[in-house]
């Protein structure tokens, strides 16, 4: 992707779709929640519950904020420091096994309803890549759990890779590997995301092409182009889709419609 200017490529152009996992095909919203019942519960009657998409703007800008301040440290650490701060917050004491049920959030995370038979779809046109800010344990869990029907040609992590998107490093990582394994170059990378700040930002910044999977993203932080006024004008996403399952569906059509069969595997 050279600018804004340069003209949209076909969905069939490219060979190697890399996904962001936690938001994008593992409902992470939905497991955070579920972690913070407890503490919530905890709440005086004169501290009225913040909403959930209020809950997930602070966990997204406090993981944000502990991922970057320290790139080497392990993401169970990060998630500790997360929870203690989002009690902190609400000024309520934290609970060690609460933060400890924190901590593996992302590993017992549920996958959304469609992912699995969706990227058992793209899999037939596509490399499959894991772009991840994970551990090698929980993503381990996950891979063997929620998503044992997809099968990845690669998986790169924040733990073995040395730091954590929106870090460019994450995202040479992404493109070295690719181009070693499968003879890939940028052009034929779609990077397939949920997180903005984490994974659409760098996108542009570093001319890879990015497609956008909205999800459940709260009205309140979508900003004029959906992503959130912060963001605008720092993303440059070609394709917006509500869920990876409709994804799924317009990369079928546009492979029968250039009348061309799978390649991914």
């Amino acid at each position: 992707m050279d600018s804004p200017n340069t003209p949209t490529p076909s969905l069939t152009s490219f060979r190697v779709l890399a996904f962001d996992i936690y938001g994008t095909l593992i409902d992470e919203p939905a497991a955070l929640h579920r972690c913070l019942e407890p503490l919530l519960a905890r709440l005086p009657p004169s501290h009225p519950a913040p909403s959930p998409p209020a809950l997930l703007s602070s966990f997204n800008r406090l993981e944000h904020a502990v991922s970057t301040a320290d790139p080497s440290l392990p993401l169970p650490r990060v998630m500790k420091e997360v929870y203690a701060r989002l009690a902190a917050s609400l000024h309520v004491p934290p609970v060690p096994t609460e933060a400890d049920a924190f901590v593996r959030l992302k590993a017992t995370a549920a996958p959304y309803p469609d992912t699995v038979a969706a990227m058992q779809a793209l899999a037939q046109h596509y490399k499959l890549v894991a772009l991840s800010n994970i551990d090698r344990a929980s993503i381990t869990q996950t891979l063997r759990g929620p998503l044992a029907g997809v099968r990845f040609d690669a998986v790169l992590i924040a733990e073995d890779i040395g730091s954590y998107k929106p870090d460019h490093r994450n995202f040479d990582y992404l493109l070295r590997h690719v181009r070693t394994e499968f003879g890939a170059g940028k052009a034929e990378v779609l990077l397939v995301a949920q997180g903005v700040a984490s994974d659409h930002v760098p996108a542009k910044e570093m001319g890879v092409w990015s497609a956008w999977i909205g999800r459940e993203r709260p009205e309140g932080e979508r900003g004029s182009e959906g992503v959130g006024e912060e963001n605008e004008g720092r993303v440059a996403f070609r394709w917006r889709w509500g869920s990876l399952g409709e994804m799924a569906g317009e990369v079928e059509e546009a492979f029968e419609r250039e009348g061309k069969g799978g390649s991914g595997n």
